[in-house]
């Protein structure tokens, strides 16, 4: 894996070159998520992600814009997440001029027209009633509020409803101009790259008028933990959905690839202890599994599992109990090295096509100002030693572990 940094008129851009692939993605990563938020614009992130679709200065429509990318099969979506916002159009290599050009327009020329924005309002609003409806998905904005206080952090990404209803057109431009600037995201173009002499003047030329420099940050993180380790909420449903979960520590601490490693093999895929010994063996749940996560700020290893609400606390101490054991125990020889080919594997396979090379690379690069390529990666996992992998298990003991569940 091979890619190339270059600053174009200030707007660092980086080329990954896949020239065994059929597509190319250009994808945009801003530092505009939801922790640059506050308790009145908490949801904006999101909404403009929406709105950025609906309105340029040359694609003066959503229609316009769909069939700008459609008519020659390319795809293009966004996402907004606690740090990052995103945008991106995958497309034959012949397309990636118009692919740029569609970007631009979105994020330099939005109008954000008073009527498409009342109609969004309600698009958004059933998009949240979704999320509502989904117990996986609720009960990790619950436990996010629960667990985390009220500040940015954590905060979620679409709520509340009544913040949506009121966002204005002057908010969006103000989120978008104190952001969407050239010392404030990246441009990566991964896949098929036909010219990349003449994509770079195009990216020069089209993205000239973007802002320089941003106008506001996010505030700083502290954590902060809550009084009790059990909460939940109640929403009738048919299962007890739960978390469990322990603080750890964010993407700079290189214990993270141990910590991946131990919950692949507590919980990560189907050949797991918890997955094996609660599902396979005891026939507790239809899911269960483990993961750790770390943002630039904090990180998490999670236990989630939806669960019989009939016997839920008889059904909850197996859980305990076999991570208790899991701590207890020691991790084998064969199940660290299962772990490390599996994740090995995934990476592997989760880089094959152009979208999901841009995805890799994009938000290391922004947050990080770093690109670790596969090979450096899968050097790091090699690395982690049986040792390493059990002096992270107290992170799992009894007394670290906060319980939220929806039931």
């Amino acid at each position: 894996m091979k890619f190339e940094k270059k600053n174009i008129a200030w707007l660092t851009t980086l080329f990954v070159p896949m020239q065994d692939t059929n597509s190319t993605t250009v994808q945009i990563f801003v530092k505009a998520g939801s922790i640059y938020e506050n308790r009145k614009t908490n949801g904006i992130s999101h909404f403009l992600e929406h709105m950025f679709f609906k309105w340029g200065k040359k694609y003066t429509t959503p229609a316009s814009v769909a069939i700008a990318v459609e008519s020659f099969g390319g795809e293009f979506n966004a996402y907004t997440g606690e740090e990052i916002a995103s945008y991106y159009v995958k497309c034959p290599p012949a397309h990636a001029h118009k692919a740029l050009d569609v970007l631009a327009d979105m994020m330099i020329h939005a109008q954000f027209p008073i009527d498409e924005l009342e109609r969004e309002k309600l698009v958004v609003v059933q998009e949240i009633k979704m999320y509502e409806d989904n117990p996986q998905a609720l009960v990790s904005e619950k436990r996010n509020t629960r667990y985390t206080g009220d500040n940015p952090y954590w905060r979620s990404i679409l709520w509340p409803e009544q913040n949506v209803m009121a966002f204005t057109r002057e908010d969006l431009y103000a989120h978008q101009q104190a952001l969407y600037t050239k010392d404030n995201l990246i441009l990566v173009v991964a896949g098929k790259i036909e010219d990349q002499a003449s994509l770079e003047l195009a990216i020069g030329e089209l993205f000239a008028e973007l802002p320089t420099s941003k106008k506001s940050g996010a505030v700083p993180y502290q954590r902060i933990l809550p009084s009790s380790q059990s909460d939940f909420f109640d929403k009738k449903t048919e299962q007890n959905h739960l978390i469990i979960s322990a603080p750890t520590f964010d993407y700079t601490d290189d214990r993270k690839y141990a910590a991946k490693l131990l919950a692949t093999i507590l919980g990560g895929n189907m050949s797991s202890r918890l997955f094996q010994n609660i599902r396979e063996k005891l026939w507790l749940c239809y899911y269960i599994g483990a993961r750790h996560s770390v943002t630039s700020y904090d990180g998490l290893f999670m236990i989630r599992a939806g669960i019989d609400k009939e016997r839920f606390d008889f059904w909850l101490e197996h859980i305990y109990a076999e991570i208790e054991k899991f701590v207890s125990d020691d991790i084998t020889d064969e199940e660290l090295a299962n772990a490390k080919s599996y994740l090995a594997g995934k990476l592997q396979m989760g880089i094959e096509s152009s979208d999901e090379m841009a995805e890799f690379v994009g938000s290391d690069m922004l947050l990080y100002d770093e690109c670790k390529t596969l090979e450096d990666i899968m050097r790091y996992y090699d690395a982690v030693t049986k040792k390493d992998v059990q002096s992270l298990l107290s992170m799992l003991s009894k007394e670290n572990l906060y319980l939220y569940y929806i039931q």
